[in-house]
């Protein structure tokens, strides 16, 4: 049986805001509008079903992530499930389980590296905010020497294919299917090292002082979705 709910007036009142960024091939958008992703879609399913009247928003990440970690009332996702983050939001469930890999071009002189101290003056494309970049920093990685902050994903795969970065944080589904889009081959590419400490655990996560109907007709509805969990 389902849990009870507000009433649509009172839905409205609680102002709900939905943000996620475009990370393909799990959130994609087209002018930052949310037109599919195999997150997205089941995500948008659930948002339909309890929240019929809220648009589910596209932002830069880093935009996206500050309105949740301030504002209460506010659905997040895909977002990594780390130690400094677990008190910080009332987390749903876990949207996919994706291994973290650092990333190069094929045609690259940098090898396989056995330790994150083998990088320094390496340029690292990171985007500001994330759990990588974080947790890459808290490894000894510098701003503005090893780690170069970018607003998005896309921005830089793209900037890794024109040379104006080394490497980068990404996942073997994002490099597909950004070659399907613009015919680059993951064969371009090479992992020099495995993140096996942040393997990306994305969930689906409410911000704190979130109405407690909302995160129980969440939590309640969830389990009912179809997501890619590896």
């Amino acid at each position: 049986m389902l849990l009870s709910f507000h009433s649509q007036a009172e839905s409205e009142s609680l102002k709900v805001r939905i943000v996620t960024e475009h990370l393909a091939p799990f959130q994609i958008s087209d002018n930052y509008e949310l037109i599919g992703g195999i997150v997205a879609i089941e995500v948008q399913q659930l948002i339909n079903k309890i929240l019929p009247e809220n648009k589910i928003e596209v932002l830069p990440w880093a935009r996206a992530f500050q309105i949740a970690s301030e504002r209460p009332n506010t659905i997040i996702f895909s977002l990594v499930r780390t130690p400094e983050r677990e008190n910080k939001f009332i987390w749903i469930g876990k949207v996919a389980h994706v291994p973290m890999e650092l990333i190069t071009l094929k045609s690259s002189k940098l090898q396989t590296i056995k330790t994150l101290a083998e990088l320094s003056d390496v340029q690292i494309g990171v985007k500001r905010l994330d759990a990588v970049t974080i947790w890459l920093a808290s490894q000894g990685l510098q701003f503005d020497k090893e780690l170069v902050e970018i607003v998005n994903t896309y921005t830089t795969m793209q900037m890794l294919e024109k040379g104006r970065i080394d490497v980068i944080p990404s996942t073997q589904q994002v490099i597909e299917f950004y070659c399907k889009e613009t015919g680059c081959k993951t064969s371009d590419f090479k992992t020099i090292y495995t993140l096996k400490k942040l393997s990306e655990e994305f969930y689906l996560a409410v911000s704190l002082g979130t109405d407690e109907n909302l995160v129980k007709r969440l939590r309640a509805e969830f389990p009912l979705l179809d997501l890619p969990i590896q």
